[in-house]
């Protein structure tokens, strides 16, 4: 039988008129929303933990977030096509992995995870990894670096000091955009006419704003809740993660 021989089965005739298209579909949303931002000397990456399908919740417990070896200041979070989200984060973890064998246990500067990321991601543009990563990490001298890519790989070398993707991104980017980077923000008693200064926020102040932003997106999308993963990197306390409650329904 040729390989591109005609379907055996009889059409009927009950068809609808015109055209019909018969696809297959690689990719679905699993919903989700992920947060970086970046202090002076810390990061704090976040991501909820529900994972849908539809109006389907298909896990409660996802997490979304990824620290990419044990000894390691990089984070990955990841959101989108769950699998392809995940295929990344173990990539990323091998590539961590058998850099530190191959460098005589140097770990992967923040600054070359974010160009191997970026290779891998613009590498499969043809068939793209339908996932939005923001990685993070400290750098030499203990500051923090911030990229955010699109799924075929896009990103700002510069860094960024906050970031957001996922179901959620439209309504938590405006609220970080004011908050930490003072957009549309003015100095008390200007009159509105001159801006106020970026600069860096508290880590006490960047974890609150974190909990408010997910929590506001929480009781506004239907595919963003159940828990919330927050994961600080910092050049004086090292790793923390911890996972706090988010809205059920």
């Amino acid at each position: 039988m040729s390989l591109f021989a005609t379907p055996s089965y009889a059409h009927s005739s009950h068809t609808a008129s015109g055209i019909r298209k018969h696809a297959f579909n690689p990719y679905t949303d699993n919903g989700g929303s992920i947060i970086g931002i970046a202090g002076d000397d810390f990061l704090i990456m976040a991501g909820d933990t529900r994972h849908t399908s539809g109006y389907n919740i298909n896990s409660r417990m996802e997490k979304k977030v990824f620290r990419l070896g044990e000894e390691s200041s990089l984070v990955l979070a990841t959101v989108g096509f769950g699998a392809d989200a995940k295929s990344i984060a173990d990539t990323m973890r091998r590539a961590v992995d058998d850099f530190k064998f191959q460098h005589n246990l140097k770990d992967m500067t923040v600054s070359a995870a974010a160009q191997y990321l970026f290779t891998v991601l613009y590498g499969n543009r043809f068939f793209p990894k339908y996932a939005y990563c923001i990685l993070g990490g400290l750098d030499k001298d203990g500051k923090a670096r911030l990229y955010s890519y699109d799924p075929v790989g896009s990103y700002s070398k510069e860094g960024e000091r906050r970031a957001a993707a996922g179901a959620a991104s439209s309504l938590i980017v405006p609220f970080l955009d004011n908050q930490v980077e003072f957009k549309n923000q003015y100095v008390p008693g200007t009159l509105g006419m001159e801006e106020r200064p970026v600069e860096y926020l508290p880590k006490e102040k960047v974890e609150k704003l974190v909990k408010d932003a997910f929590t506001s997106a929480t009781e506004r999308h239907i595919e963003v809740g159940d828990g919330l993963q927050i994961v600080i990197v910092s050049a004086k306390d090292g790793f923390h993660e911890e996972i706090i409650d988010l809205k059920r329904d």
